[in-house]
Parts: C-alpha cells; structure tokens; sequence
C-alpha cells in the first residue's frame, strides 16, 4: 500500500509546476522615477504598462504569463 501511495505521490507532483510571478515596470507619481518589481511598491506607484518581463531589470520579456485555472481551490486576487 505504501509504494502505491509513494508512485502515486510522485505522478501528481510531476503534473503540478510552479511559474514565478512576472515583473512589470512601475512609475512614482511624485517624482517619475520607474522601477521594475513583481508587485506594486505602495501608495505612490502606478504600473507603467501591462508588459511583463522574466527578469528583475525587466529587460527579457514575458511571453505569456500563464496562471494556474486547473488547479482545484485556487481563487485569483483581484488584480492579478
């Protein structure tokens, strides 16, 4: 019964992958300063566009930003 589990354990895990979150590039308003992070930095920040990146300089972009819909529970943020 162990090893059943153990196989069946192994073939779930091969079917779940993990995608890191994209990098967008974000504009102070007080100053015009822009910045490129995964998240919005606070209250004086606007998203500069909706252009994903790979990498923290924002310099590769994203393909596509794929988000987990098949996954049963998973319940997206608002804005996200």
């Amino acid at each position: 019964m162990r090893i059943v589990l153990f196989a069946l354990s192994l073939s779930v895990s091969g079917v779940v992958s993990a995608v890191p979150a994209p990098y967008y590039q974000w504009q102070s308003k007080l100053d015009g300063t822009v910045i490129c992070r995964q998240t919005s930095p606070g209250e004086g920040w606007q998203r500069l566009n909706e252009r994903a990146f790979r990498d923290l300089n924002c310099s590769m972009p994203a393909a596509r930003v794929e988000r987990p819909g098949a996954i049963p529970g998973f319940r997206a943020q608002p804005g996200r």
